[in-house]
């Protein structure tokens, strides 16, 4: 028996329907992504945090962290930063390039940008246990063949980064940093001279906010501000503000609506103006993209295209999406999923259309966020003697209202039930069966 929602006309529900409050709604729906490849396959070493970039060749350029573990034991040769190349639009993938081991700290979450003139910035942060040790930039004038010097970046020592940077209008550099430990808790917006080296740190988030306190990205929209999302540590949307005056003052953070469930997000400025990111929900088990046509000020989550699924036996060392635009419609996004040594893990690229966007959207059910219809039963239906299963389709939004949030199917005396995101515990999805209930 199936009872296939898609097929209803918007003008009723159909019988059977007990709740109140349900509506019926036109939704896109997107088949699943099935063109991820390999782009680093490592069978012995921990590969993780990816970033990529197009430089002005056309090359497609990604950096990830090599290691032993997902952070460094006392061997401070345990975390460098490699380099892969696809000079084919990411259908084939050069051998790595280690470009910084240093013999100190554990190198690691490093990201990749290229500016308008052509040059290239890749920062890093430097890791012992308990500790972050400094934040590092180097550049490249010949697409990522030869580095500079490292350069340190001040004043704060104890941040992160994770995120792509940005050159703004005067030719300084904007770096996203996040310090989510020490006195000076805040996601912060580094403004580099490439010229002298000189840099300062500039809070993006009030100081002292540890929920705000994590990983951030920041793009320009097409109105020429700039737009900041993050991490939350305890929220389960990313964070999002906005500087009008490159990257000096910010605005008070919100949560936007982008379910990305305490795992970071990635965001690009679109060659049509719009603003994309990378997100990943269901605790780091979904990998989606979502568009925002009006600079940030909305973002069309219901209409997310599906990029990844993750491998349930790795765990959840996986994810950390970023993405790139390769030409008109086609993204570009890179992924990770890996063990510690010496198990190893992947790389993975994955190319999505824009075009999916404008998919036809089919009819389906949903109960609003708000109100009291999203805790009621939907339908009940009578089932015939004889019959041995049901079965049936579900598409989560997105939306989380307050928790539990979970798909229920009730018989006599059994009783199914989906737990879909965040729990209150962090423990992800939960399966369950219980008689009598």
């Amino acid at each position: 028996m199936l009872h296939d929602f898609t097929t209803m006309s918007p003008g009723g529900l159909p019988d059977g329907f007990t709740g109140t409050g349900w509506q019926l709604a036109s939704v896109a729906r997107h088949p699943r992504n099935t063109t991820a490849i390999k782009a680093v396959d490592s069978p012995d070493y921990h590969v993780a945090f990816p970033s990529i970039c197009k430089a002005q060749s056309g090359d497609l350029l990604v950096v990830y962290r090599e290691g032993f573990t997902h952070a460094v034991s006392e061997d401070p040769h345990d975390g460098k930063i490699a380099l892969i190349r696809s000079t084919d639009g990411g259908r084939t993938w050069s051998e790595r390039v280690i470009i910084m081991d240093g013999d100190d700290y554990d190198d690691r979450n490093a990201a990749i940008a290229c500016a308008p003139n052509g040059q290239l910035l890749v920062c890093w942060d430097k890791w012992k246990p308990r500790k972050h040790r400094g934040a590092y930039a180097m550049l490249s004038d010949d697409e990522g063949h030869t580095w500079s010097d490292p350069i340190r970046l001040q004043p704060v020592e104890d941040v992160h980064t994770r995120s792509a940077s940005l050159m703004l209008s005067d030719g300084h550099w904007l770096i996203p940093l996040a310090e989510g430990e020490g006195d000076g808790q805040a996601a912060y917006a580094t403004i580099l001279d490439p010229r002298t080296g000189q840099s300062e740190m500039i809070p993006i988030t009030p100081v002292g906010d540890r929920n705000l306190a994590d990983e951030v990205c920041v793009a320009r929209a097409a109105d020429g501000s700039l737009v900041a999302l993050g991490r939350a540590v305890r929220d389960r949307y990313l964070w999002q503000t906005r500087s009008r005056d490159e990257g000096r003052t910010w605005e008070t953070p919100w949560l936007s609506s982008i379910p990305s469930q305490y795992a970071p997000g990635d965001l690009i400025a679109l060659h049509n103006g719009w603003l994309l990111c990378s997100f990943s929900f269901r605790e780091r088990r979904n990998e989606r993209l979502v568009l925002s046509k009006d600079h940030g000020e909305t973002w069309e989550v219901e209409n997310s295209i599906d990029v990844f699924d993750g491998t349930m036996a790795v765990g959840g060392d996986r994810s950390y999406p970023a993405s790139v635009q390769i030409d008109a419609d086609t993204i570009g996004t890179v992924l990770y999923e890996t063990q510690a040594h010496p198990a190893g893990g992947a790389i993975y690229f994955v190319t999505s259309k824009l075009s999916e966007f404008d998919r036809p959207p089919v009819t389906a059910l949903y109960a609003p966020v708000e109100g009291p219809a999203s805790s009621r039963p939907a339908v009940t239906v009578a089932l015939p003697p004889a019959a041995q299963e049901i079965r049936f389709r579900y598409r989560f939004t997105g939306r989380f209202g307050d928790a539990p949030n979970r798909l229920e199917v009730a018989l006599d005396d059994l009783v199914f039930a989906y737990q879909m995101g965040a729990t209150p515990d962090r423990q992800g999805a939960i399966n369950q069966v219980e008689a009598g209930s």
